[in-house]
């Protein structure tokens, strides 16, 4: 049998998670609380297995509930369900110690294959937010990769490559710049050096991938005088 702790603010809530819970043989309701104070205050002849608790408003209420259920009873599961699917709160409430993180308009079968996965040691995190969350990934990481360039580029190969994204010519790069031929040459050679490509083509590809034409204002405002 599953030891099930409710924590949910709103009545009409707990008796929903309540009525759908029940009907599951192996889940067992052990408590309903409309706080975390009152989850503590309780006294407990059993340790509930899953501690299933609403997102409190403000955030650092939430992180502090899991942070004191995980120092009561380790080995307690806790799942964190809300309506919000993004923000840094995910983060914290994981780092606190949640075991999963569930919307609330989920249907009754995602909330009970969620719980399952947690009573077989699984995490578990709605569809939604793992997608929404992966995209902040991925801009996360181009952004680093914008930054990496900022940093081993000096600013004449950032404005040289720029060009060379837009499809100047060497020539018509050493007009603009007001260099050499010779000296568009040597720079373009480090470039593919710095950037280890082996020609203009993967140059390019290289660029476009961190959408460097974007940033070049930026850099612009942010001279490094080499």
């Amino acid at each position: 049998m599953y030891q099930i702790a409710i924590v949910e603010d709103k009545s009409i809530i707990r008796t929903g998670l309540h009525a759908i819970l029940t009907q599951e043989p192996q889940f067992n309701i052990v408590s309903q609380s409309q706080s975390p104070i009152d989850l503590f205050q309780q006294a407990w002849s059993v340790t509930p297995d899953l501690v299933l608790m609403g997102l409190i408003m403000p955030k650092k209420n939430t992180v502090a509930a899991i942070a004191q259920v995980k120092k009561l009873w380790y080995s307690t599961k806790i799942m964190v369900y809300t309506y919000k699917d993004a923000g840094e709160g995910i983060y914290d409430v994981f780092q606190a110690g949640a075991d999963g993180y569930l919307m609330k308009d989920a249907t009754q079968e995602d909330l009970i294959a969620a719980i399952k996965n947690l009573y077989v040691g699984h995490y578990y995190v709605s569809d939604r937010v793992l997608f929404k969350n992966a995209s902040r990934y991925r801009l996360a990481e181009k952004m680093l990769s914008v930054n990496q360039l900022y940093n081993i580029l000096t600013t004449r190969e950032r404005e040289l490559l720029k060009l060379i994204v837009e499809g100047y010519k060497n020539k018509e790069i050493a007009d603009s710049l007001c260099i050499s031929l010779k000296t568009v040459e040597t720079h373009r050679t480090n470039l593919m050096k710095k950037l280890n490509v082996h020609n203009v083509a993967e140059l390019i590809s290289v660029a476009e991938e961190v959408d460097i034409a974007s940033h070049s204002a930026k850099w612009q405002l942010q001279p490094d005088f080499v």
